[in-house]
């Protein structure tokens, strides 16, 4: 008699346990970059906030946010189960390491002149000649650089809207919706002599969070896609996908 009912006492726990973990919320490590992602130290904002809160609403999870810079959020994933990372892009090295939902971010970059240039695009190939400004610590700017393109790095994107905007580069190379952020500040709008280079960027989950919660994610997430949410969001930050 006694046995059965530490039998039946053991399964009870391991069902409440099993409860806890699916109710235990997500953490969502993210850094700070604007307009994606940041805090006005009472409310995060930004896209990828407006994702996260729509994609854990659709799948029915609990989730919160901290800020980390990228290097450690990913080395603290790898560790602690029932976290994720974003955004971040897949390679083959990093592939076995998490559980995958993506893309959770579209990025697509540009090259801003003024309204005023006669410099006229068809392809990339054609900016060969012109200095391109970008920012150090920019993967599209290093991405110009190895392929011999003439960039000359700040040490922040703002001084680059300036430098255009003075006439001292005839080119600035920029992440679209970051592009948008940085002229709406600037009081400029400035539309891309042409768009060259578009990257997919997903959430890394712990290899060992709970199945069913990665998929229920990646299922809400491409109905995001399907219904036009994300269409509708992305042209809210002044860009399309």
């Amino acid at each position: 008699m006694h046995g059965t009912r530490r039998i039946v006492n053991a399964l009870l726990y391991l069902i409440l346990a099993s409860f806890a973990v699916q109710a235990e919320p997500v953490k969502v490590l993210t850094y700070d970059v604007a307009p994606f992602a940041f805090t006005n130290g009472e409310q995060n904002q930004g896209l990828l906030i407006e994702v996260l809160d729509e994609l854990f609403k659709r799948s029915e999870l609990e989730y919160m946010v901290q800020f980390l810079p990228l290097k450690r959020a990913i080395i603290s994933v790898e560790h602690d189960n029932n976290t994720c990372v974003l955004p971040i892009e897949r390679s083959q090295e990093r592939e076995v390491h998490f559980q995958w939902i993506s893309p959770v971010l579209v990025s697509r970059y540009g090259l801003f002149d003024l309204p005023e240039s006669q410099i006229h695009l068809t392809t990339l190939e054609d900016a060969k000649p012109y200095v391109i400004g970008s920012f150090l610590g920019s993967g599209v700017g290093e991405y110009l650089k190895d392929f011999g393109f003439r960039v000359e790095l700040t040490s922040s994107n703002r001084q680059n809207v300036n430098k255009l905007l003075r006439k001292r580069i005839p080119f600035w190379a920029a992440e679209l919706v970051s592009a948008n952020h940085l002229m709406k500040k600037a009081g400029v709008n400035l539309t891309p002599e042409l768009v060259f280079y578009t990257s997919l960027r997903a959430m890394a989950c712990n290899k060992e969070m709970d199945f069913k919660k990665a998929e229920a994610l990646q299922a809400s997430l491409l109905s995001m896609y399907h219904d036009g949410f994300l269409t509708a969001l992305y042209a809210k930050y002044g860009t399309e996908i």
